[in-house]
């Protein structure tokens, strides 16, 4: 254990005799997922073992206080110890390992990934076959991560409009379905992007803001909770309670 994580455990500790969020809904962020008994162990923080994943799921089918939902639930409710579960980029390990284990559980998930990776078929991401047959599945909501995953905040307005009206026009046309959320590439957004957002036709969209979500959140900021590859489920159970939402007030 180096000693940034030893830094965060302890600040974890002081935080949670003052956090207040243990009853509003959490969605939760992940990236990659890897099947090791096939592959060594990764060091990126955001790539998880398969074995870790299903512990996780485990542990929340386990809990009774808490139910999973649809992200889009957020448009009209904000169920209290609700949860949601997202994917970040798109990867094909998602559609691999990922998915089949959530779909067996009957359990609910959103992809956001950045189309232009799918329509490209960028090694290691899902392809256009992969996307559409999760598609086809009511448990599965596709949302846009954007066409190339800049930082929306470092362009000017024509290639925001193009990351943010493309993306969602080939999803459409890809899936025939509408396109109303959107996860924000590297969280980053400000008044300016989210009015884009807003007038392009989204309906939700999501930061990597540590926090939970409330009944009255801005539906275009709202925030996640990053799994990482070190969450045993001690630590993610401290994530679900909201002990680690003080990395909200990290320096973006």
């Amino acid at each position: 254990m180096n000693s940034s994580y030893k830094k965060k455990l302890f600040i974890t500790k002081i935080y949670k005799i003052f956090r207040d969020n243990e009853n509003s809904f959490r969605t939760l962020m992940y990236h990659s997922i890897f099947d090791d008994k096939i592959n060594v162990e990764s060091n990126s923080l955001w790539k998880l073992s398969l074995s870790l994943f299903k512990k996780q799921i485990d542990y929340l089918k386990k809990d009774k206080r808490k139910m999973i939902f649809k992200s889009e639930t957020l448009l009209n409710d904000c169920p209290i110890n609700g949860i949601s579960i997202t994917f970040d980029d798109g990867y094909e390990d998602t559609y691999k390992f990922a998915a089949p284990y959530l779909i067996e559980n009957n359990i609910p998930f959103t992809i956001f990934p950045i189309t232009n990776y799918i329509k490209n078929k960028t090694k290691g991401f899902m392809n256009e076959f992969m996307l559409k047959e999760l598609s086809k599945n009511n448990l599965v909501t596709i949302g846009s991560h954007s066409m190339n995953h800049k930082k929306l905040t470092e362009l000017d307005d024509k290639l925001i409009f193009n990351e943010l009206y493309y993306s969602k026009s080939y999803l459409e046309d890809l899936l025939g379905k509408e396109i109303i959320t959107l996860s924000y590439p590297h969280g980053k957004f400000n008044k300016k992007i989210k009015e884009k957002v807003y007038h392009t036709g989204y309906k939700l969209a999501f930061s990597s803001k540590f926090n939970s979500n409330k009944k009255n959140e801005d539906k275009l900021s709202l925030s996640r909770s990053e799994v990482w590859n070190s969450d045993i489920i001690e630590v993610f159970n401290q994530k679900l309670k909201g002990n680690w939402d003080w990395l909200k007030y990290r320096l973006v």
